[in-house]
């Protein structure tokens, strides 16, 4: 009895480090992305998340999109020029994501934002005034928390709206 009590407690220490370590996770974006500025200038959302009116997944800003404004130096800060190097190379700039569903879960942008015009900050909140990228989610997307707003919204809250 003894040493299954002790291969628990030690099991138990393992796991919370594991779960410690998952939760504290924070992804380094490879280009310090200033949204409000791109905010302040007049950039729309859909300019660099360009398939959320028709895809699941919003998409992420390709290299040539930033061209458009960046092939010539703006500032003087030295990532700009990391926008231009990955184009030099033929590289897309490596973002990490930071929203990602269960596989059985099916989760449309088109759905929520066009269809249900639902407001991008809804889920990723006041993105538009934040000055670095984000290390973290704006919200845990729980079961529970996505039924909570579709009981708010009274959207379908039947399991195959959203179980696959």
């Amino acid at each position: 009895m003894k040493p299954f009590l002790i291969g628990l407690a030690i099991g138990a220490v393992i796991l919370l480090i594991f779960i410690n370590f998952g939760s504290s996770f924070r992804p380094e974006q490879p280009i310090p992305f200033n949204h409000k500025k791109h905010h302040e200038q007049g950039v729309e959302c859909a300019t660099c998340h360009s398939y959320f009116k028709e895809q699941t997944f919003s998409g992420m800003p390709k290299v040539a999109v930033c061209m458009e404004c960046h092939k010539d130096s703006l500032t003087k800060h030295p990532d700009e020029e990391k926008i231009r190097q990955f184009q030099k190379n033929g590289e897309e700039i490596p973002w990490k994501r930071l929203y990602r569903q269960p596989d059985d879960v099916f989760f449309s942008h088109r759905r929520h934002v066009v269809l249900a015009r639902m407001e991008c900050k809804s889920c990723h909140g006041d993105i538009g005034q934040s000055e670095k990228p984000p290390t973290k989610p704006w919200v845990k997307m729980t079961m529970k928390w996505c039924m909570d707003c579709h009981t708010n919204t009274k959207a379908n809250n039947d399991c195959l709206a959203c179980h696959v």
